[in-house]
């Protein structure tokens, strides 16, 4: 089975098909740890992450479109505009499916067009690029419906907001409802001036050994009869412990938006957001915020990374830092996130700064900002405070990502981090990286394995059956044990070493105490990094050995291109 590749250079508008190498297939499978090599492989170190020259990729997992359930997600995979290392970012819907069916597992965008375009394929191996000029400008909703006028109903489309145009650091990627929000992978998209993917293609995924699918896909369906209703549906917020006010307080959520029909029929909100755009700024009001995360949606913002600003400039104004001229900053004004959800997305008065991001707001107001920024390798942070779960802070301190949510964390600690007598915390950290990024070479979603009618032994036997190449699923955590290391690798050639493997100091010096919520400072953290370092096989410096990249036969990389990344603004901010 030839696995493809499609190059498009959007500098010159080249465009070329290739087949992914049978040994980068073996030892790399597919999604996440394919693109990571890929990234890390062709890319250069130390270029701009809104220069032409960085590389965007979209990958959809060697399974997408293939008819199995939990399979068909998207990443896409860049260097962060925000971190300046790895980052990917997820998308669900089917857009993966059609990706993968219109004849690619992997786009790779390099370049910049000279105005703003869109990439067509279309049937019959059709690939294009368009102009997008009258889109630009255009909300996701209106770009999408636009282009289906065009494209028909059918037609699948990924785009970008004014937000994305407009270079906001974490700008996201829009499809249908779902979004790749995280670390500005839509930022990254804006800078080159593609405005939208469109698949017109149906899915046509072959699958090589036809006797052995169908027997999958029986047995698939009778574990989704029998699935562990337990598993969190993504918007479940009752019970929960949420940081308040920039991370100094916390709440247990009393309200679940999963319960209240008119949030369901509006496709409301998930957790992080439910978190980000109510609790962070001092409020939990769902209806204001599924109205939130609908401008964001429209306007094509990261809802987790907005909120964490908006918060971030809420404590400024708390503690005297920060005024905005002609608007109130403040946690008594839960309506003015609206409002400044629209200013960050246009650039427009305060939103000009709270684009840039946390980390670069704090750099340009000094005066001791940087206390209160809270994020993790420039990423704002999700609704985990590390004090009450440590587990979420060691896996976010270490993981290349940063501040992301659906990497090294524990998602419902009794379900996927069930502690396992004389396991600890560093071996828990461990291998819920692993089991994710082995589920990422799917691209398998997280709900299905805890549903527990998507595990990785199932995995490997579908991709058996798809490829027809075996597969184990010892060799998924052998493919994700290689992506982890290649994703720091590229992270020690950007100049993120051990020293951004911490947390905010808040975490680390002080307490937190709500009602019957209470814990201590994580003062553990640098003793916990030095023991993941020894369980990975990397030196005190967090620097893979010679043994370990010997092991997983990575000759690819190369330990010897540090580099030191400088914060940037995206235009020039006077004060």
């Amino acid at each position: 089975m030839e696995r493809q590749i499609l190059r498009v250079n959007l500098s010159d508008g080249n465009i070329r098909q290739e087949e992914i190498p049978a040994r980068v297939c073996r030892d790399f499978i597919g999604g996440r740890p394919l693109a990571a090599r890929y990234l890390y492989g062709e890319g250069t170190a130390g270029v701009d992450p809104l220069g032409p020259e960085n590389i965007l990729i979209f990958v959809a997992g060697p399974l997408a479109g293939s008819g199995a359930r939990g399979v068909n997600r998207w990443l896409v995979v860049t260097k962060s505009p925000l971190s300046g290392g790895f980052f990917r970012s997820v998308g669900g819907s089917d857009f993966g499916a059609w990706l993968h069916g219109a004849g690619y597992e992997m786009l790779l965008l390099t370049g910049r067009a000279e105005e703003p375009v869109y990439l067509y394929l279309g049937p019959r191996g059709r690939v294009e690029l368009r102009t997008a000029r009258d889109l630009w400008g255009k909300g996701t909703g209106d770009t999408r419906a636009e282009l289906r006028r065009r494209h028909g109903q059918g037609a699948r489309v990924a785009c970008i907001g004014p937000a994305g145009e407009n270079l906001v650091r974490y700008a996201s990627i829009i499809s249908d409802h779902s979004t790749a929000a995280r670390g500005g992978v839509g930022t990254v998209m804006g800078a080159k001036r593609l405005k939208a993917l469109v698949v017109e293609a149906e899915p046509d995924v072959p699958v090589a050994r036809q006797d052995l699918w169908s027997r999958i896909l029986v047995r698939q369906e009778e574990l989704v009869e029998r699935r562990d209703h337990r598993a969190p549906l993504p918007g479940a917020l009752k019970g929960a412990i949420l940081p308040t006010h920039n991370f100094q307080g916390a709440l247990k959520a009393d309200i679940d938006p999963v319960d209240l029909p008119r949030l369901l029929e509006r496709k409301g909100p998930e957790f992080q957001t439910y978190w980000a755009l109510g609790a962070n700024p001092g409020h939990l009001d769902p209806d204001l915020v599924t109205m939130a995360n609908e401008r964001c949606n429209d306007l094509g913002l990261d809802t987790v990374s907005t909120g964490g600003s908006i918060a971030f400039a809420y404590e400024l104004r708390q503690r005297g830092l920060l005024q905005a001229e002609g608007f109130d900053l403040g946690w008594e004004r839960p309506e003015a996130t609206m409002e400044l959800i629209r200013m960050i997305a246009y650039r427009a008065g305060i939103g000009d700064l709270l684009a840039e991001g946390v980390d670069r707001m704090a750099a340009y107001i000094g005066s001791g900002a940087r206390e209160y920024a809270m994020t993790i390798k420039g990423i704002e942070m999700p609704g985990y405070d590390p004090r009450v779960r440590p587990l979420h802070g060691l896996g976010m301190a270490v993981s290349a990502l940063g501040g992301s949510y659906c990497y090294g964390k524990a998602l419902h600690a009794g379900l996927f981090a069930a502690d396992r007598e004389g396991e600890d915390l560093v071996g828990q950290v461990s291998r819920i990286q692993e089991t994710t990024v082995a589920l990422e070479t799917g691209v398998g979603c997280l709900f299905a394995y805890l549903g527990g009618w998507l595990s990785l032994e199932q995995m490997a036997e579908m991709m058996t059956a798809v490829t027809g190449t075996e597969v184990t699923s010892e060799d998924l955590k052998g493919a994700a044990e290689r992506s982890l290391t290649m994703e720091r690798a590229f992270n020690l050639r950007e100049g993120l070493g051990r020293e951004a493997d911490t947390l905010p100091e808040r975490f680390l010096r002080e307490g937190v105490e709500a009602g019957e919520i209470t814990a201590g400072p994580l003062t553990e953290l640098p003793r916990l990094v030095t023991a993941y370092y020894r369980r990975r096989g990397w030196d005190e410096e967090g620097r893979p050995t010679p043994a370990t990249l010997d092991r997983l036969s990575l000759e690819l990389v190369r330990l010897d291109q540090p580099r030191e990344f400088k914060v940037a603004f995206s235009r020039e901010l006077t004060k």
